[in-house]
């Protein structure tokens, strides 16, 4: 399958170089790294605000930017819409007009699918300051859509909402690709809240491409973990419903494409959950506790065997990758690794309590 998007970008400003090459899937992308690393100028190269000193940019098979033959489409007929954390939208036009804004001929039918996708219709007469932060930002997506574009560029969509907003927000997003099939890429220096929307993952570090692919596939490499474990981070589970658990007030959820089962509070999920319904499931790796045989008698819910993958440590603590089906990590300290002799290839069981998992 071809990429979405294609990209070799190199940008020198002053003492700080960016130089990425990668090529993105028609899928959610979370670029993730420290502030000031490059995460920005990439947004920004393609979206045509700065141009790089080299290199080339492919979208859906169309050159935006192509040095070496002299090719550099301008910002308007780029069709890149580009979501800033702080919206952008024009305080005295109410939000049917901001996103209305410079479509001389927009398609209703198009207008029509954007309000009902982002749920919007009651606020096409207000105005911007009348909205709550998560409002504003559906607004701006929506913007981006009508205008005709065929990519969507968010930097730091979340920083300045709240917990709550976050969570309202996420759903939208998955609904946009899914409904306009458009590649969307999420520049934010928090884990977390990338790894809620998507665990396709780009990272950067000092302006070059540490790793890219999938989040447990990045888990292999040392230098991969030390970079994620500074923001914080979760692991990430692709799980469908499998049974209620009426009587326990629990639901049995279980891997597609292992025998990984586990066990998760109904509250947590809602009572409304289908069975077979998709569902993604997070957990801090230090939510998780190892040990080497099943554990008798004991109030957690879930018990989950796998196999130790492999050990890094760093700064006391041991990040042990362990195969339960796909890859966890799991966070310990050093003195709890050497008591336990912990090594590669050994069968573990990772213990968690339910009440530690995030799901959406």
């Amino acid at each position: 399958m071809k990429p979405a998007l294609s990209f070799h970008i190199k940008l020198q400003r002053n003492d700080f170089t960016l130089d990425v090459k990668a090529e993105i899937p028609n899928g959610i992308t979370g670029i993730f790294g420290p502030s000031g690393h490059g995460k920005t100028s990439l947004l920004n190269s393609i979206a045509g605000i700065v141009t790089p000193d080299s290199g080339y940019i492919h979208l859906n098979e169309h050159t935006l930017l192509d040095t070496t033959n002299s090719i550099n489409v301008k910002i308007r007929k780029r069709k890149v819409g580009y979501v800033f954390q702080d919206e952008r939208l024009f305080p005295h036009y109410t939000i049917k007009k901001n996103l209305l804004y410079g479509e001389k001929n927009p398609v209703q039918e198009l207008f029509d699918e954007v309000v009902e996708t982002l749920q919007i219709a009651h606020l096409l007469n207000k105005k911007p300051e009348q909205c709550s932060g998560g409002e504003k930002q559906r607004a701006a997506i929506g913007r981006a859509i009508i205008s005709g574009s065929k990519i969507l560029l968010m930097d730091e969509p979340f920083s300045a909402l709240d917990v709550n907003l976050r969570r309202e927000i996420i759903p939208y997003l998955n609904r946009v690709h899914q409904k306009f099939s458009l590649p969307i890429l999420i520049v934010s220096h928090d884990l977390p809240d990338l790894l809620s929307l998507t665990d396709n993952l780009l990272l950067l570090k000092n302006g070059q491409l540490q790793g890219h692919g999938k989040f447990t596939d990045l888990l292999d490499r040392p230098e991969n973990l030390e970079l994620m474990h500074q923001s914080g981070w979760y692991n990430v589970m692709h799980l469908s419903v499998f049974a209620h658990l009426e009587s326990k007030n629990m639901v049995l959820l279980k891997s597609n494409k292992s025998n990984l089962q586990i066990q998760a509070l109904t509250q947590t999920i809602g009572k409304n959950v289908e069975v077979n319904q998709q569902l993604k499931v997070l957990i801090k790796p230090e939510s998780i506790a190892l040990s080497k045989e099943p554990v008798q008698n004991i109030s957690l819910r879930n018990q989950v065997e796998g196999i130790m993958k492999e050990v890094f440590l760093k700064d006391g603590l041991a990040f042990c990758v362990v195969d339960v089906g796909e890859n966890i990590i799991v966070e310990v300290t050093e003195a709890s690794r050497k008591s336990m002799c912990l090594e590669k290839g050994q069968r573990v069981y990772c213990l968690f309590k339910s009440v530690s998992l995030k799901i959406y």
